[in-house]
Formats: C-alpha cells, structure tokens, sequence
C-alpha cells in the first residue's frame, strides 16, 4: 500500500480502531472489513528515550545550583566566608543568577505596573542580594592593621616621652608634680594615638554596615528587613528591620546609572549608601554594593529610597545630567540673547534694569513727598 511509501507501516490487532476503503483503477471496494491498525512513525527526530524527568537536576547540581539562585543558599558567618580566593579576581565574577519570576520594565510590563506587582505582594519579597564581599572584608583588615601598628606606634612614643621627661626632672620639680606631669604629658601625646585606635576600630566595624539581603514587607505601613554581618565570624547573622520612609538614600544620589545587567554600575563607585534615620533624630550608614541582585533594575530602588514619583523614578535621569540639562538651557538662551542683543548683551542688559530700578526709586521718592504734603492739619483749636 501507498502508505509505507510515506514512512508508516500497518499491524493488525483484534480492537477494531480505522476503516480504511481501497481505491483501484478499476472499481471501488466497499468498506466491508474493519481492520485494526496500530501506526508507527519511521525516521522520526524524536529522541526515543526521551524523559523529562531524566532532564531535571540532580540533588548534587540542585544543591550546587542554589547557591547562585538569590534567596535559596544559606548564609553562613564563618572565617572562610570572609577569606578572598587567589588571584582576586576571581571575587570580581558575578555568581549570582536573576531570579524567576520577576517582571522587567519592557514590551510586558510597563514602570508602573512592576511597582505596583511589588506592592501587591502579601509575602515578604527579597529584593536585593549581595555578591560575596570578601574583597570588602580583606581591604578593611589590611587598612585596621595599618591604623593599629600607626597608633601602638604613636602610644608608645607619649609613654617613651613622658618617661624620659619624668627622668630627666630638669626643673627639679618635687616627686608630686614630677607624676603630675608624668601623666598630663602622657595624655597629651596620647591624643593622636587615640584618635586613630579609634579610626582602625571603625574601619574594623565596618563591614557590618554591609547589606547582605534586603526584603520589601507590603501592608499598610511598608518596612524594610535586611541582614548584615556580625562584627565576630560564627555570631548570628543579625537581622533588622525599619519603616520604609527611615531609610533613604543621599539627594545628590542615584541608583539607577543605566549600566549593567540591572542598569546599577557605575565606574566611579562601586556602592551606595542608604541612611537610617534613627528615634534620636540621628542617622546611621548602611552600604549596598552595586554588584548584586536587583529586583527588576535600579529604577524600583531610586523609587522606594529617593522618594521619587513614578515619573522621575522612571525617567532615570542621574543628577549630574539633571544639572547638565540646566546648563544647556542657559546656554541657549544665552546664545539666543546674543543673537537678539548682540556680544555686549550683558551690559545692555544690566542698563535697563539699571533704569528701571532708578525709575521705581524715583517714583517711590515722589510719592512719598506728595503724600508729606497732602497730609491733613488738626483743625485749630478754639481759644476761649
């Protein structure tokens, strides 16, 4: 038959399924048979063994895949999370894949639509996550040492000073005030070595301003919950959470630079700050690192922390572009007054505002001397 020409054979089975009716040259057989036919397809692309499940990942590649899927691995304070692989640059490779399920602003989803997906959510949503901040965590401790050596240096040279002045006694001072002054001389010059102990010990600390996740929590009043490092590897991991409108961003600052995956990278500085406005009308620092998970880009972060509207938030112009639209303007305006007033349009126009200026003064100064003579007399009194 013509069919196995096409690729298909015929096997019989007792189930009757298809009629088939054979056509000749000659007659036409009336379908008098049911015939049971299975089809089976030759030459097919079809892979054979073909299984989906045998496609998923295994419980090892799903374990390994969870640590760059934002949200799913554990974060652990242990001593090798703070200790950078060699050669560093290997810490500067992006681990972190984008998260499913998040919408972008494009062809489906409008600005505006993205921030109200967020705000419609009723769980926690993990909006931001760090890349690993080894290299954060190696500047900082090169830098302490370096303060630390600096100020044991600079205390031992006010104790070697005030000793060898208690020694030498040149005044001839009595032993009261030779200790007396033994330790206003060493207080004195322990001032600056103070000042920089004091300045390593921030610089130690200061990796626990680091953002490492940060949840956006809807409701009513919205909050923010983030985590940081404790200050001592194998401390729990500490947890915080503020209302929305104390935590900001700088003015003279934008998130969103239009570079990068998540249009957040900026050449000259590689994070940002967002300021906690604390119940003592103080404020504390938290650093966020451009080089992470951003829900959807920059743009939603400019609008939760800039305290922007859509509007601004959306167009993403940075600051330094906002100032140079200005600047723009008034260069073409200035060029338009020079067309119009020609290349000392400055002075000419400074004299006509001179004039005005002469002419109001003159007008006030008139006024008020008419108003001087027409002011009404008492009316003379009536002598008796």
């Amino acid at each position: 038959m013509y069919l196995n020409k096409i690729g298909y054979g015929l096997l019989n089975n007792r189930r009757p399924i298809l009629s088939i009716i054979g056509h000749t040259s000659k007659s036409i057989i009336k379908p008098t048979t049911s015939i049971s036919i299975n089809v089976h397809r030759f030459k097919s692309n079809l892979p054979q063994d073909f299984n989906p499940k045998k496609t998923l990942p295994q419980q090892g590649e799903w374990k390994y895949l969870k640590q760059h899927i934002p949200g799913e691995s554990v974060q652990t304070n242990e001593v090798k999370d703070r200790v950078p692989m060699f050669p560093l640059g290997k810490e500067n490779v992006p681990t972190l894949l984008p998260k499913p399920n998040v919408p972008q602003v494009g062809k489906q989803y409008t600005f505006r639509q993205v921030i109200q997906i967020l705000k419609n959510k009723k769980q926690p949503e993990l909006i931001y996550e760090s890349e690993p901040h080894r290299l954060y965590f190696l500047v900082c401790f090169c830098c302490g040492i370096v303060f630390t050596v600096y100020g044991i240096i600079l205390g031992e040279y006010a104790f070697f000073k005030a000793n060898k002045d208690y020694e030498e006694n040149v005044e001839e001072k009595n032993e009261t005030l030779r200790k007396r002054e033994w330790l206003i001389s060493l207080l004195k010059n322990s001032v600056f070595s103070l000042t920089i102990l004091t300045f390593a010990y921030q610089v130690f600390k200061l990796p626990t301003r680091l953002m490492r996740r940060i949840w956006f929590l809807p409701g009513n009043k919205e909050f923010i919950q983030f985590s940081s490092y404790p200050l001592f590897p194998g401390r729990p991991t500490p947890i915080i959470t503020v209302p929305l409108e104390n935590l900001s961003r700088r003015k003279t600052s934008r998130i969103w630079t239009g570079k990068g995956f998540y249009g957040t990278a900026d050449n000259s500085m590689f994070f940002f700050i967002l300021r906690e406005k604390l119940a003592n009308g103080r404020s504390k620092s938290w650093m966020v690192d451009r080089k992470g998970f951003f829900w959807s880009d920059g743009r939603v972060f400019d609008y939760l922390f800039g305290k922007e509207t859509l509007a601004e938030s959306e167009a993403g112009v940075p600051y330094d572009e906002q100032f140079g639209i200005i600047n723009r303007e008034i260069k073409k305006k200035k060029k338009q007054l020079r067309k119009e007033h020609g290349i000392f349009y400055q002075f000419k126009l400074s004299g006509q505002e001179f004039k005005q200026d002469v002419g109001k003064v003159g007008n006030y100064l008139k006024g008020y001397n008419n108003d001087k003579n027409d002011k009404k007399q008492l009316p003379p009194t009536d002598k008796k």
